[in-house]
């Protein structure tokens, strides 16, 4: 007969590791050009809501294309500041930044609305700048930036009746906001760190930590991880992060200068801007593990860390109170979600001990 004491450790071993995640990189299948103008800068890509067109800001024109890069035309041109597209989400017109202005008075950057073949131009707003669209998934609000504050602000627009609420409330500008696929949180840059504010609770927290300069954050269809830009490591690449686990990942790194990534609807591909010769152009990255199998990278972002005390003095509400911290209600149910798995696992790992430990009882 076989001593259990071989096969009990054999099986604690199988305890910890079925009671933990297992992490898989996502691989980076191809990265290529869309655009290769080299008389003019290509900016802000922005996903159709089926995946078969991008708009990006062309110099300081709205253009559109194909997602394989063809077809590329300009819809719209006021022959002034034009940039900051986005969908709405039933793909039928396009949100954007203009310049305007009122007689006698200063010129300001406003959002305005068109067709989505360049026509019918609507103005949103007027006075202050506001910049920097980002429609809802259901299409009721348009969230974006406001200097009206002094500083730019997140602000909220009903898209049915006008109305504005501010969100954010810092002294230090924020930068473009980026909705959660659920509707319930946006996700923005502050001080060189990302952040998530819940919309109908108020509560925002910090994502990372670090000296590193993390901005212009995207989210994946699944919510649970964000395509950001960072000069983490000394260069400015696209980084992927784990919100559940801060488990991190470097998807490029040969490129000079990168900007504005968005996914696109099936979590299969990031359309980004990048400095690779004398212009901007929009470059494509494809994902040989695409996010819809929620794989992710082993590099860990503790690494980078530094104490979350540093930014004790940033205030997200007008009351100077806002919940910053890791226990906020949106970070803890992520956390619930990983105490689970690892209580299945362990359940698991200890009944697979006692069959084992049975079974070679009875040897």
């Amino acid at each position: 007969m076989l001593k259990t004491g071989p096969m009990a450790f054999f099986c604690l071993v199988l305890i910890i590791y079925s009671a933990t995640p297992v992490l898989a990189e996502i691989e980076v299948a191809d990265i290529y050009p869309l655009t290769d103008d080299f008389s003019s800068d290509s900016h802000y890509p922005a996903w159709s809501p089926d995946g078969k067109q991008i708009t990006y800001m062309n110099d300081q024109a709205i253009g559109i294309m194909d997602a394989d890069g063809n077809n590329s035309h300009i819809i719209y041109d006021g022959m002034k500041w034009d940039g900051d597209p986005c969908f709405s989400t039933d793909g039928k017109e396009i949100y954007f930044a203009s310049e305007s202005r009122k007689p006698y008075s200063s010129t300001y950057i406003n959002l305005f609305k068109m067709n989505a073949d360049g026509s019918n131009i609507t103005q949103l707003t007027d006075d202050t700048d506001r910049r920097s669209p980002s429609n809802s998934p259901e299409g009721s609000m348009l969230a974006y930036l406001s200097n009206i504050a002094g500083n730019y602000d997140i602000w909220i627009m009903d898209v049915a009746n006008k109305s504005h609420r501010q969100l954010t409330f810092t002294s230090e500008d924020e930068g473009k906001p980026s909705w959660s696929p659920d509707g319930d949180e946006i996700i923005y840059s502050l001080k060189g760190n990302l952040w998530l504010t819940d919309v109908e609770l108020d509560t925002s927290w910090q994502l990372t930590h670090g000296t590193s300069n993390d901005v212009d954050p995207f989210f994946l269809p699944s919510g649970e991880k964000i395509v950001f830009i960072s000069d983490r490591g000394g260069a400015t690449n696209l980084w992927l992060i784990d919100i559940e686990n801060d488990e991190i990942q470097l998807l490029t790194d040969d490129i000079t200068v990168e900007g504005s990534p968005a996914v696109d609807p099936y979590g299969e591909k990031i359309v980004f801007e990048a400095k690779a010769n004398e212009t901007f152009d929009l470059w494509m990255l494809e994902m040989e593990n695409p996010e819809s199998t929620d794989v992710v990278s082993g590099i860990n972002v503790e690494d980078t860390n530094v104490d979350v005390m540093e930014n004790e003095d940033i205030s997200i509400t007008p009351e100077n109170n806002q919940n910053m911290d890791e226990g906020s209600s949106g970070l803890l149910g992520k956390i619930n979600n990983n105490i689970a798995l690892f209580a299945g696992g362990l359940v698991l790992g200890i009944i697979l001990f006692l069959v084992a430990r049975l079974i070679f009882k009875k040897m």
